[in-house]
């Protein structure tokens, strides 16, 4: 059994594609039910935009986070989704697809203790939705300090786990706590313009009800 420990630096290298297709990954891999951040006005945007009840607390309710499941097609993913939205993370938005199309990540570790097969689960899924995908992932051990465990390629609609090969990249760390801390508090949590992300609901709502 590999041994993926505990926090794997998630590497990714791909080629880009179109906003209107980042629009559809970025809105249907996010996890609806980690959208809420410390930011109390972009959460009250997002509850408007996916229409999302709210709780006392802020949060949104079970019953409407499910019911936007059902609308925009969230994809049931354990690890790898993005997080391009909006993120409490200290290094903010993040994820291995960006808005304008471009696929790759360096930056950032996976949940504890992953498994291979639920993160090729995750990919089998993934391709599956997204079959214009064209990327290669890895899994580095221990924050990224260790070895490439495990290694994905995702085209054509499948995903195939393969021998770890040579490093995909060169690892991105994060900056100075003080910087990272002012960026947050100066609206750093939000990963999106407003307008493009309704536009990019809209338009994965409207292709999946045709």
């Amino acid at each position: 059994m590999t041994d993926l420990t505990k926090w794997p630096r998630l590497l990714v290298t791909g080629e880009p594609i179109t906003p209107e297709q980042a629009d559809e990954v970025l809105i249907r891999t996010a996890n609806p039910w980690l959208l809420q951040v410390n930011d109390r006005a972009w959460n009250a945007t997002v509850a408007r935009v996916f229409d999302l009840d709210a709780t006392e607390y802020g949060h949104a309710t079970a019953e409407s986070t499910r019911a936007a499941v059902e609308r925009y097609g969230f994809l049931d993913l354990t690890l790898i989704y993005n997080s391009r939205i909006g993120s409490s993370w200290i290094g903010g938005p993040h994820g291995w697809c960006d808005w304008d199309g471009r696929i790759g990540c360096s930056n950032y570790n996976i949940g504890k203790w992953p498994d291979v097969e639920d993160v090729t689960e995750d990919w089998e899924l993934i391709a599956r939705t997204f079959p214009y995908l064209d990327l290669t992932a890895q899994l580095v051990t221990d924050e990224g300090a260790g070895h490439v465990a495990a290694q994905w390629r995702v085209k054509d609609g499948t995903a195939e786990l393969r021998a770890p090969g040579e490093q995909l990249a060169e690892l991105t760390e994060l900056g100075e706590l003080g910087d990272l801390f002012d960026r947050l508090l100066a609206g750093g949590e939000r990963g999106v313009p407003e307008d493009r992300l309704r536009a990019a609901a809209a338009r994965v709502q409207a292709a999946r009800t045709h």
